[in-house]
């Protein structure tokens, strides 16, 4: 096979894997939050950066024994109340996991009151096992009906494994369509601040 052959069919075979995988890059992009106005859509937010650790003997009412956002979290918080208020969307439904991190990152947003969801929470083994936690995640999505507007949820990195998604890093996320199942359909993600 002559050499110009060779570099021919190579960029072929190139140019049919990247339009192969450009579908799943294009479902991977940054979410145009405006679109949140339309209904349909739920984004899905791992919490803000959060420093310290779970006491054993945590207290999901005091947050004095658990995590909690600081500094670098309460930076990224505010860029992502920006990032919503500049799309248009200044209210929203708001739901959080009952952990401190988690409720503070939802009232950082500014999208209005904030309604604590356990089948959002960490697992803990004073709450209940990593598999219980999973499947009240994966039941909320399979329960869901797709919104008439914009519906945040705030949770943590196991969330994500749950729904078959890799975990964002903190302050990142997905935009789901709800599908009626524990697998919804991702329509973009939300890049996490620096």
């Amino acid at each position: 096979m002559k050499r110009g052959t060779r570099r021919s069919l190579a960029r072929l075979l190139l140019a049919a894997m990247l339009s192969a995988l450009l579908p799943a890059a294009a479902a991977a992009a940054d979410f145009d939050l405006a679109k949140l106005k339309d209904g349909g859509y739920v984004v899905l937010l791992r919490h803000v950066k959060a420093g310290g650790a779970d006491a054993d003997d945590f207290d999901l009412k005091d947050c004095r024994t658990q995590r909690q956002v600081g500094k670098a979290g309460r930076a990224q918080g505010a860029v992502l109340a920006e990032r919503f208020r500049a799309a248009g969307i200044t209210e929203a439904t708001v739901l959080s996991s009952q952990f401190c991190r988690a409720k503070q990152t939802a009232e950082l947003l500014g999208l209005g009151p904030v309604t604590e969801e356990p089948a959002l929470n960490y697992f803990h083994w004073t709450l209940g096992g990593e598999d219980e936690m999973n499947a009240a995640i994966r039941r909320l999505f399979a329960e869901m009906k797709p919104p008439s507007g914009p519906l945040v949820l705030v949770t943590h990195s196991h969330a994500f494994v749950a729904l078959g998604q890799e975990k964002p890093p903190s302050g990142g996320g997905l935009v789901f369509i709800p599908n009626g199942s524990a697998r919804p359909e991702v329509a973009g993600s939300i890049t996490a601040p620096e």
